[in-house]
């Protein structure tokens, strides 16, 4: 039993720890792990429980509580319109990857309105721009953001896209400007596993968060975070904007590592969206060669109260 209080103990301090990842970017790292963190304790719990450890198993179970009371709001949302207006499809697609034409067939089959595919390659570019060549029914413009390893768009006719840049420093964003006047924010931050690049993931974070909060009508944030739900930069963005988390009333849906344990996956990919929208569905994709899975979200715009 000693085994199990030492690693319940580990546990609740990388609980608590999650809490002050606006201090220290290696204590944010732990906020990324809520429903793994809530599950161990649980177990932990019901361990010291049938050892009659019964306050260490109430302290834990506390623990326990603690990271299931941040996941459940994830599982609570209203009521959800029949249709949609807006389809959007994000996917980082991992530059290694190979498998253009089985990602391409997924693009046609979801009829997304609006694609952005991160972490491109040239070879991702020809194969798209192929593929444009190829299929009647390709209506999309082509935009191409930020060379190797940026973003590439997929949009309406008429739609108007600029970059931000994907430089290490970027902002590692592309704002699209839908002819009905839906303004919409691709982006994919880097991913924080060090000083500089946890700093980065802050900033990268912060600049769609004075994005969204200049926009005027609706408006959509989406892509690669590197960041999850609880994590310091995710929650300082939806608290300093108007922004929703589309995930409401989905659950957790675990998109990356895709190519890992389901245990180990956590929740990076995201679409955030203005009060201007309801979401009528959320899905995540094959991983089709990826250590991502692309996520597609169908939004309807509400009527004006």
């Amino acid at each position: 039993m000693w085994i199990v209080l030492f690693i319940g103990s580990c546990l609740g301090l990388a609980t608590l720890a999650g809490f002050f990842g606006g201090s220290w970017w290696v204590l944010d790292l732990f906020a990324g792990f809520r429903h793994q963190l809530a599950a161990a304790l649980l177990l932990c719990c019901l361990l010291a429980g049938l050892a009659r450890w019964n306050k260490t198993a109430l302290a834990l179970g506390v623990l326990a509580v603690i990271n299931l009371s941040l996941i459940l709001p994830l599982f609570l949302g209203s009521n959800r319109p029949e249709s949609g207006a807006l389809r959007v499809l994000s996917f980082n697609v991992r530059a290694d990857n190979r498998r253009f034409e089985e990602t391409i067939d997924f693009i046609r089959a979801t009829g997304a309105d609006v694609v952005v595919l991160h972490e491109v390659t040239l070879a991702w570019e020809d194969a798209v721009e192929a593929a444009s060549q190829r299929f009647d029914d390709w209506s999309y413009e082509i935009t191409k953001a930020g060379g190797l390893g940026g973003t590439l768009v997929l949009a309406p006719t008429g739609s108007v896209v600029e970059s931000f840049g994907f430089g290490l420093s970027d902002a590692r964003a592309v704002e699209i400007m839908l002819p009905a006047g839906i303004a919409i924010l691709a982006v994919h931050p880097l991913s924080p596993y060090n000083v500089f690049r946890a700093e980065q993931n802050d900033h990268q974070l912060g600049f769609a968060a004075d994005w969204a909060a200049n926009q005027d009508g609706p408006a959509i944030v989406v892509g690669d975070f590197n960041a999850t739900p609880w994590s310091f930069p995710f929650r300082r963005l939806l608290a300093s904007t108007d922004l929703l988390d589309s995930a409401r009333g989905f659950g957790l849906e675990l998109s990356y590592p895709a190519d890992s344990n389901p245990l180990l996956r956590i929740s990076i990919d995201h679409l955030l969206h203005s009060p201007d929208f309801a979401v009528v569905d959320r899905r995540l994709g094959p991983a089709m060669g990826s250590d991502h899975f692309p996520l597609t979200v169908d939004l309807a715009m509400r009527a004006p109260s």
